[in-house]
């Protein structure tokens, strides 16, 4: 056993906790009933263990007390092994109490659903089911996008964890328990939710929780999953149709950028047409790879995947087409759909790039900041391909932007230019913490143009049309600060402040390019 050292909690309110150092009066029997169980439960979680009573009806304010004081100066390895086991018990009743918060604050907003594809609530419309806009006293109220916020998390995450937290709370209260004492991670117990959802009668769900909690009990928890995999399968022979649809249902195409200029894109499919595209591009990088062409097949791959994906990109490379096998290739790779890529970049950007100067970059849509060699490529690429006549179809647009379009700011709709300096400025919903592309947002006025406001770039703004429905209608206030920033205040007065635009480089906030290429 290691040593742990622990600053006894002292004062009111410690009644019912265990302590090292109590000792029963009423006999050597109960001494040694209590020091055997004192044993067990240091065996299992070390001596800060001691502080985490069953049934404990403070839930974890001995244990947590135990751990914030505890004097760690004299902790071995094992100790510090013991204080982190102790801090996940108390992760996971945190999560417990989140996920029970989570279905408070969505009882609390009783509604009828706003996502029934009408734009106003009608007589016998269905309540709002967890996570779902709704109605509530004739606001429009989105507890994803609210909880997001509070979270600091996408409006999807958050929508998947309202959905679970719910599920959990009411339909699987032997894992919540198990959560609440520190038995299971959040991360068990939300998968233990996940994959036992998909039984609908309620006495198999409880069999087969009871089942899988049995066995998370003796086992590690990274099987959790498969053996609740295995468990709903046994009591349900189209569980596994009933997940593999639900999972299709959620199929989709992401991008994570990453530090180097590169990023990953995720496409998420049913796992027999992933395996054949993998197969195919296998295929055909085999075949370069005998014809000659010196790059590796994780290369290969990638590259005649853009290629397929993007026919204007060129990414032969070394490999030619030699004969009607590799032109049936090429011919395969043009059934990808042209695209654009908008790639913003400050007039000191451009002059470094010209000039032959180190500089920043610029900052692709979707992806961020890019070096300054990622720059000179697409520049390049798009200026010989519009001047030149390259294959493929390609354009770029150089925008001068030293001051804003003047444009009309007495009429409610902005004209052109002022309509795309704006969207090019913003780039995304200005909502914080959304990330829908301007390009299909709704330019929308900060200042209501009915209440005096102006159709100035400075006075618009984009949102996506979700967001602009929860300015106007779900009791959300924007305010312009003079440092560029705009305050949201929600539905509940909390306040949440997004930045000014981003723009690459030093140039002044008035000055810059829009390269689109």
């Amino acid at each position: 056993m290691s040593e742990c050292p622990v600053d006894e909690p002292s004062g009111e309110g410690s009644a019912g906790r265990a302590r090292l150092s109590v000792v029963p009066e009423d006999g050597l029997a109960v001494l040694r009933d209590r020091l055997r169980r004192d044993a067990e439960v240091a065996g299992r979680f070390g001596l800060l263990g001691r502080y985490d009573v069953p049934d404990d009806p403070e839930r974890g304010v001995g244990l947590f007390e135990a751990v914030a004081f505890q004097d760690t100066s004299q902790l071995n390895d094992s100790g510090w092994q013991d204080r982190l086991e102790a801090i996940g018990r108390l992760e996971a009743r945190l999560a417990a109490m989140k996920a029970e918060a989570v279905v408070g604050y969505e009882t609390s907003l009783r509604g009828v659903s706003a996502d029934l594809g009408r734009r106003h609530p009608q007589p016998g419309d269905r309540a709002a089911e967890p996570g779902e806009r709704r109605w509530v006293a004739g606001d429009l109220r989105s507890t994803a996008d609210e909880l997001a916020l509070v979270w600091q998390m996408h409006k999807g995450a958050a929508m998947a964890r309202i959905h679970t937290s719910c599920e959990l709370v009411h339909n699987f209260p032997a894992t919540l328990r198990a959560l609440e004492v520190g038995q299971l991670t959040e991360r068990a117990a939300f998968t233990i939710v996940r994959e036992l959802s998909v039984l609908e009668e309620p006495e198999a769900r409880r069999a087969a929780e009871t089942a899988v909690l049995e066995w998370a009990g003796k086992h590690p928890l990274q099987k959790v999953k498969q053996e609740a995999q295995r468990e709903a399968a046994r009591r349900s022979p189209d569980a596994r149709s009933k997940s593999h649809a639900r999972a299709m249902d959620e199929r989709s195409v992401r991008i994570f950028p990453s530090s180097d200029g590169t990023a990953e894109l995720i496409h998420t499919q049913d796992a027999l047409d992933a395996g054949a595209v993998m197969n195919s591009l296998t295929r055909a990088a085999a075949y370069r790879r005998r014809h000659g062409d010196p790059r590796s097949m994780d290369q290969l791959r990638a590259d005649i995947a853009l290629a397929r994906l993007l026919p204007r990109t060129d990414t032969c490379g070394p490999g030619k087409p030699v004969d009607n096998a590799d032109v049936e290739l090429h011919d395969d790779s043009t059934v990808g759909a042209d695209a654009t890529v908008v790639i913003h970049a400050t007039g000191a950007e451009i002059r470094a790039l010209i000039d032959g100067e180190n500089g920043s970059g610029g900052t692709a849509e979707r992806y961020g900041p890019i070096p300054q060699e990622s720059l000179r490529k697409h520049l390049t690429r798009a200026l010989t391909r519009s001047l030149l006549g390259g294959a493929g179809r390609s354009r770029i647009g150089l925008r001068l932007s030293d001051e804003p379009p003047t444009g009309k700011p007495d009429r409610y709709t902005p004209d052109a230019a002022t309509d795309r300096f704006v969207r090019l400025r913003d780039r995304t919903c200005q909502f914080p913490g959304c990330n829908q592309p301007a390009e299909f947002a709704d330019v929308d006025h900060r200042v209501a143009f009915a209440e005096g406001g102006r159709t100035t770039t400075d006075n618009l703004h984009c949102l996506c049309r979700h967001h602009h429905r929860l300015k106007h209608e779900g009791g959300w206030v924007v305010t312009s600060d003079p440092d560029g920033t705009t305050t949201w205040a929600s539905p509940t007065g909390r306040r949440y402040r997004t930045p000014p635009p981003d723009r690459s480089g030093t140039d002044p906030p008035d000055s810059g390019e829009r390269v689109i290429g």
